[in-house]
């Protein structure tokens, strides 16, 4: 295919077809790019000219007698026309546009001779055909990856917002597309590629960190010489390919990890740094490596960029496999929501770890667990106070598991000794002073401990019961002496809520249980005695049907609230004693 300006219709001429390699990102785009798009089209002026953005080819041999095309850069938006066109066909068969005309614009932008147009990665390709450009039904049902889901969004907005047009609008609309202008460069292979990927790379959405140094590094292995590069090429070419179908897989988790963060977790773990600025701005600081190495030695600079890709493919690989981990050492992190500060350590001890069960990875889990709630529940340290000592552990780590669980060891008890761990949870307005998910979390441990370890003994409170999202089951943290007692029974004395009980007892952890909301708000302000006998005695939950054992007379006092206290914190100091982990 010829370089330079070209009309949409002369791109989309019957004997040309499209292919999306593998290496490239599935489709991406979202409803502010498809917006975007529209709104372009609808204000453009027929008889202005209009640059739709640049696309780069690579031409491949010929299949039959069609010219197949690889898009190397420029899928996003070439899928976004031909999806666009499809919708904008069928509105103009509904209305009546002539046959002949309607086979034209299938011909140039669906299928010509019976050959689609455009092949999508092999994930997607089926999908795209029977779905996008066909009519298949219960289309949603058969969503199977983020780009699919998609791809099904665009054609769903296109129908929607183009059901309202008169026909001649949409004619209009049709021209103003068929006579848009796009710039269009032609490579023989990868290499060529890498010369224009830094100053031509126009989508209509931002580039990621990930987008930009994979162009980078195509850009400067060509520079460092094309006859030593050109392998390097292909294999970062690959190797994108694998990441940008692995972060599908890690959306499809849904825990809200953003691909760039990966980046960083990798500059983390791999590369050299001194001082926190440095790999927050890692991006600044592998360019500037590379620039410097590619003045002083070619080859060097081959090897680095090719162990560099080789290591953050690797990567975005270890955390999949991790955020696929089942194992409770590994969801109890999870649930406790603070995972961005241990992921570079996570993927570096997980790589490490080359047993089949990586019972080494997951005692490293299980400290973390005990680092987490021990320092950042009970705030001991803020997170931006201790990221940088776990990631400096990240750095050296080198497969020594006995090394790195002594240091994290002594760091926990350095900073939250048995003695501080104890009075932080002993203190007077404990409900006050830490988190929601931190107490229910404490909590539900304890929970679990009495379920296990005292009669009669029940299955473990699962994960998916502790996290529920329905109001009727969700768990919150009630009081046990409320804030506002409504005494019911005049037989039974309840000490009398004075300033002094509500400032050195209410909030206390010993007074604290949890409930599900719902029967929680339904109760919350009655008494003691009346929750003891209506609701605690054979509650679903043993951290209520316990507090009988703490009364004194059938009364609820500062002594059962002290006592059971006590409890609970040496529950804790057993269950998060680092000097557990061998």
């Amino acid at each position: 295919m010829e370089k330079g300006q070209k009309k949409i219709s002369e791109l989309f001429d019957g004997r040309k077809v499209f292919c999306v390699p593998s290496y490239q990102r599935s489709y991406a785009w979202e409803e502010k790019q498809l917006n975007d798009f529209l709104d372009d089209l609808k204000n453009q002026k027929i008889e202005k000219e209009y640059f739709l953005g640049t696309i780069l080819f690579r031409q491949e041999e010929k299949e039959e007698e069609f010219d197949k095309i690889e898009i190397v850069d420029g899928q996003q938006r070439i899928t976004t026309i031909i999806i666009f066109m499809k919708v904008l066909i069928d509105f103009l068969k509904g209305k009546g546009e002539q046959k002949e005309k309607i086979e034209m614009l299938e011909d140039a932008y669906i299928k010509y001779k019976n050959k689609i147009k455009l092949k999508m990665q092999e994930d997607d390709n089926e999908f795209f055909q029977t779905y996008i450009l066909n009519e298949g039904e219960n289309a949603k049902e058969f969503v199977k990856t983020p780009s699919q889901r998609r791809l099904l969004f665009a054609k769903e907005y296109f129908k929607r917002e183009l059901s309202g047009f008169p026909s001649e609008e949409l004619k209009v609309i049709r021209d103003k597309i068929e006579k848009s202008n796009i710039l269009t460069y032609s490579v023989s292979d990868p290499s060529d590629a890498a010369l224009i990927f830094e100053t031509t790379n126009d989508r209509g959405k931002i580039l990621t960190n990930l987008e930009k140094i994979k162009s980078f590094l195509m850009y400067k292995s060509y520079l460092a010489g094309e006859e030593i590069s050109s392998n390097l090429i292909e294999n970062i070419c690959q190797r994108f390919g694998e990441i940008y179908r692995i972060i599908d897989k890690i959306h499809e988790q849904d825990l809200g990890i953003d691909e760039d963060s990966v980046l960083q977790y990798n500059f983390i773990g791999y590369e050299k740094w001194d001082k926190k600025r440095d790999y927050q701005d890692y991006m600044t600081k592998i360019k500037n490596k590379i620039n410097d190495l590619l003045r002083e030695d070619q080859i060097k600079t081959i090897e680095f960029i090719d162990e560099y890709s080789k290591n953050l493919k690797e990567s975005y690989e270890f955390l999949l496999k991790i955020l696929k981990d089942n194992s409770d050492d590994i969801r109890n992190l999870y649930i406790l929501k603070r995972m961005g500060i241990f992921y570079p350590l996570l993927i570096k001890t997980y790589r490490y770890d080359e047993s089949d069960d990586k019972k080494n990875f997951l005692k490293i889990a299980r400290i973390l667990e005990i680092f987490s709630f021990r320092i950042l529940s009970l705030k001991f340290k803020r997170t931006n106070d201790v990221d940088t000592f776990l990631n400096s552990l990240a750095k050296e780590f080198n497969g020594n598991y006995v090394e790195i669980i002594r240091i994290l060891k002594e760091k926990i008890l350095e900073i939250s000794p048995d003695n501080l761990f104890k009075n932080k949870l002993s203190s007077t307005n404990f409900y006050n002073e830490f988190a929601n998910i931190d107490k229910n979390y404490l909590l539900w441990k304890y929970e679990n401990y009495l379920r296990t370890f005292q009669s009669p003994r029940y299955s473990p409170m699962s994960e998916i019961e502790f996290t529920a999202k329905d109001k009727k089951y969700i768990l919150s943290v009630e009081h046990i002496a409320s804030q506002n007692p409504k005494v019911t029974t005049d037989n039974i004395k309840f000490e009398e809520m004075t300033d002094e009980f509500k400032e050195n007892f209410l909030n206390r952890l010993g007074n604290l249980t949890f409930d599900p909301l719902s029967s929680n708000a339904s109760k919350g302000n009655i008494s003691v005695p009346e929750k003891n006998s209506k609701y605690f005695k054979k509650a679903p939950f043993m951290t209520q049907n316990e507090l009988e054992e703490f009364m004194e007379d059938s009364r609820w006092t500062r002594n059962s609230i002290l006592k059971r206290e006590e409890k609970i914190i040496n529950f804790a100091v057993d269950h998060w004693d680092p000097r557990k982990i061998e």
